[in-house]
């Protein structure tokens, strides 16, 4: 093997490397991204069923719990939001429009419209490495209808 051999194998590889690391890290990325997704969507869940089963009390059954949503689906979420900020809304406070929630941050709200109770967590969960046009962002819902009880 010549000098000139030597330095063609290094070029090659010198351009091959950079897209081998391009495609490990947006794989990567995209792994994180599906954790934090399905655990998003569980956490949004058991709020909307903790929301529509009420609160405590003598009317508490047929109040919905909007103010125990928004805990509950961020003792959830948090453990793969690493880097994120979970931002909890007031109850019955829509959360905003997603271009409005800065990068690494999410909103959680609940609110409740006529006969059922909507729990939603949306904005763009925080990543260890930033890709250029790769921006992830989520904007799930779960609807319940509130329980009611009459005597």
């Amino acid at each position: 093997m010549t000098g000139d051999e030597g330095g063609q194998a290094l070029v090659e590889f010198a351009m091959v490397i950079g897209l081998f690391l391009l495609c490990l890290v947006g794989a990567m990325s995209a792994a994180v991204y599906t954790v934090q997704r399905s655990a998003a969507v569980t956490g949004v869940t058991a709020g909307a069923r903790i929301a529509a089963g009420g609160t405590a009390g003598l009317d508490g059954a047929n109040t919905p719990n909007l103010a125990g949503a928004p805990p509950a689906v961020a003792r959830i979420a948090a453990p793969v939001m690493v880097g994120t900020r979970i931002r909890q809304l007031d109850p019955g406070r829509d959360c905003p429009p997603s271009d409005r929630i800065p990068g690494g941050e999410v909103d959680v709200c609940a609110v409740q419209s006529g006969g059922t109770v909507t729990v939603r967590l949306r904005g763009r969960p925080g990543t260890a490495v930033q890709i250029p046009g790769l921006a992830w962002s989520l904007d799930l819902s779960a609807e319940v209808h509130a329980v009611t009880f009459a005597a």
